[in-house]
C-alpha cells in the first residue's frame, strides 16, 4: 500500500509522467497508470463464489442426494468426496474435487445439513486387530432393514473385513469373528474389543473382567488374546472405529441394495476387497502389499471350525407350544408339556427331541425386521424438483404400478401426482395405492381418490332374508297398480 501512495503523490504532487514514475520506480507502465490516475479507492468486495457453472447439469442429482441424506442416519449421509467418487463413476463428471467440495458446502449450509467431525488415526504393530460393531441401513428385498457390521480390521495394513449380521448378540457376535478369520485367511494374535456384553459379564472395580464363558472358549479355540478398553474409552480401538465410520460413508452410500442377507453380504465383501487396492493413508504403499505383509502374521485357523450356538431345554404348554425368542411357537409332533431341546444359531432356531433330532428348524425372529419407511418424507423434496425422481433412492420403496405412476410423465403432471400420492398417504397405505393404480385409469388422478374410498369401504350387499310366515301364493306377487285407477272419482261434464 506504501507503494502505492507514493505513486499517487508523485503524480499529483510532483506532477511526473507516468513513464517517469514506472521508470524511477522499476514498475510496469500499466501499474504506473492504474495507481497513479485512480480516482475510487473504496476496498473492493471479494469476488463471488459460487456459480460453480461445471455443476449445472448435475444439481439435481446433487442436491437429490443431500436432501434424501436429511431422512438417513447421521453416520451414514453423502461427503462431498462420496458425492465427487459418484458423480465420475456414475456421471462422467470432469470437474475437479475442489468445485464438487465447494458447491456441497454451500448447498449443506443453506440446508442445515451438519457437518462430520474428524477422527484420529492411531498405529499398532503388524499381527494385532481390533473390532467394533456399527449400524447401517440397506434395502433387502425392496424394504428398508437396518444391520449390523461387524469390523474387523487391522491397523498395520488398513486393511478391513465385514460381516453383515441382524443383531449384536452372543451368537451373531462369535459366528461374525469366525467367519472374519476366514475372510482374513488366519487369525490375529491379539483383538481389541469394548466391553460389549456378548463377551463381558462384567468390570471390577480394579478393572479385572469377567468373561462369558462361550466367548473364553472361542478364544481359546482360535488362540487370540482378546484386550479390552477401559470403560468409555472407545477411543483406545480408534483405528476400527475410525474404518466403521469409513464403511459406512463409502460402502452404504448410497444405500446398499440386495435380494437377501447373502447377497448383502458379498456386496459388503467386494467393497472390501477392492479397498484394498487404494494407497495406504500415511504410508505411500498399497493396502494390498501391506496387508499380505501382515497375513503372515497371523495364526493359522485351526482344523475345525467353532460352532456358535446357544442349547436351551424348554417346555411345552397344554397346546404344545413352546416360548422361541419370547415368541410362543406350535411344534408339530410334540405333545403337550413335553420337554424339547432349543438351539440357538446366529440365523435359525433348531427345536430338537430327547435324542437330538431336529424337529423343526425356523428362522431367528430377527430375521425379517424393517425399518418403517416414511414415504411422505422422501417424496417431499421431490415435490418441488420432479425431475429429481429419476435420480432418487424412493424408487427402490415403491411398488411397480406406484413407480410406472409417477415415472410415465414429466415436469407438471410429475409434480401433479407426486402431490396426490403425498396427499393420499396420509390415509392410505402405499399398497393401497398401488392396488388402485393396478386397477384404475391413471390418467385421471381426479376420479383415483374415489375409487381409493371405494375399495376400501367396499359396497355391502345384504344376502336375501328368509320368511317362513308368507304364504307361497304371495311370495314373489307382484301387484297390478292399474287395478286403483278404479279408485278415483269419475266426473261427468256437460
Amino acid at each position: 500500500m506504501a507503494q502505492q501512495h507514493y505513486i499517487k503523490y508523485l503524480r499529483d504532487v510532483k506532477d511526473q509522467s507516468i513513464s517517469q514514475i514506472a521508470e524511477q520506480l522499476g514498475v510496469s507502465w500499466r501499474t504506473a497508470k492504474k495507481y497513479a490516475d485512480c480516482s475510487d479507492w473504496n476496498k473492493a468486495e471479494p469476488p463471488l463464489r459460487g456459480k460453480f457453472p461445471i455443476m449445472e447439469a448435475y444439481r439435481v442429482q446433487v442436491d437429490t442426494w443431500l436432501m434424501e441424506d436429511q431422512a438417513r442416519p447421521k453416520k451414514q449421509r453423502h461427503t462431498a468426496k462420496r458425492i465427487y467418487d459418484r458423480l465420475v463413476t456414475e456421471f462422467g463428471f470432469a470437474g475437479s474435487d475442489r468445485t464438487v467440495r465447494y458447491y456441497v458446502a454451500k448447498r449443506k449450509s443453506e440446508l442445515q445439513i451438519e457437518k462430520s467431525e474428524p477422527y484420529i488415526r492411531l498405529e499398532h504393530p503388524g499381527g494385532e486387530a481390533q473390532a467394533d460393531f456399527g449400524t447401517f441401513q440397506a434395502i433387502i428385498g425392496g424394504q428398508l432393514v437396518e444391520r449390523k457390521m461387524l469390523i474387523l480390521s487391522y491397523p498395520y495394513s488398513n486393511a478391513a473385513f465385514v460381516f453383515v449380521t441382524p443383531k449384536e448378540n452372543t451368537e451373531c457376535f462369535l459366528e461374525g469373528l469366525r467367519q472374519l478369520f476366514e475372510m482374513s485367511g488366519g487369525v490375529p494374535n491379539r483383538i481389541w474389543f469394548d466391553n460389549l456384553s456378548a463377551a463381558v459379564v462384567s468390570v471390577g472395580t480394579d478393572g479385572n473382567r469377567k468373561l462369558t464363558d462361550e466367548f473364553q472358549r472361542f478364544a481359546l479355540h482360535y488362540r487370540f488374546q482378546p484386550v479390552f478398553c477401559n470403560p468409555a474409552q472407545g477411543n483406545e480401538k480408534g483405528h476400527v472405529e475410525n474404518k466403521v465410520g469409513y464403511a459406512r460413508r463409502n460402502w452404504c452410500v448410497p444405500l446398499p441394495v440386495a435380494n437377501d442377507l447373502e447377497q448383502l453380504q458379498k456386496i459388503m465383501n467386494q467393497q472390501a476387497l477392492e479397498d484394498l487396492r487404494r494407497p495406504h493413508y500415511a504410508k505411500e504403499v498399497l493396502q494390498q502389499d501391506l496387508w499380505e505383509q501382515e497375513k503372515i502374521k497371523l495364526l493359522e485357523l485351526p482344523i475345525i471350525p467353532y460352532e456358535a450356538f446357544r442349547l436351551e431345554s424348554v417346555k411345552a404348554n397344554g397346546y404344545g407350544e413352546v416360548l422361541i425368542d419370547q415368541k410362543t411357537v406350535k411344534i408339530p409332533s410334540i405333545r403337550s408339556h413335553e420337554r424339547v431341546w432349543v438351539k440357538y444359531w446366529w440365523d435359525k432356531v433348531d427345536v430338537l427331541n430327547d435324542s437330538y433330532e431336529v424337529l423343526i428348524t425356523l428362522p431367528r425372529g430377527y430375521m425379517d425386521e424393517s425399518v418403517p419407511v416414511d414415504l411422505q418424507t422422501l417424496l417431499q423434496p421431490l415435490y418441488s424438483k420432479p425431475k429429481a425422481l429419476d435420480y432418487s433412492s424412493v424408487l427402490a420403496f415403491l411398488l411397480s404400478q406406484t413407480k410406472g405412476f409417477l415415472q410415465s410423465v414429466e415436469g407438471k403432471s410429475r409434480k401433479t401426482r407426486i402431490g396426490w400420492i403425498i396427499r393420499m398417504l396420509k390415509t392410505y397405505q402405499i399398497e393401497e395405492i398401488e392396488r388402485c393404480l393396478t386397477q384404475e385409469d391413471q390418467d385421471d388422478v381426479s376420479r383415483l381418490e374415489h375409487v381409493l374410498y371405494r375399495l376400501r369401504h367396499p359396497e355391502i350387499i345384504p344376502a336375501p332374508m328368509k320368511d317362513s310366515r308368507t304364504p307361497s301364493v304371495f311370495v314373489g306377487y307382484q301387484p297390478d297398480l292399474t287395478r286403483y285407477d278404479q279408485l278415483q272419482r269419475t266426473e261427468v261434464r256437460k
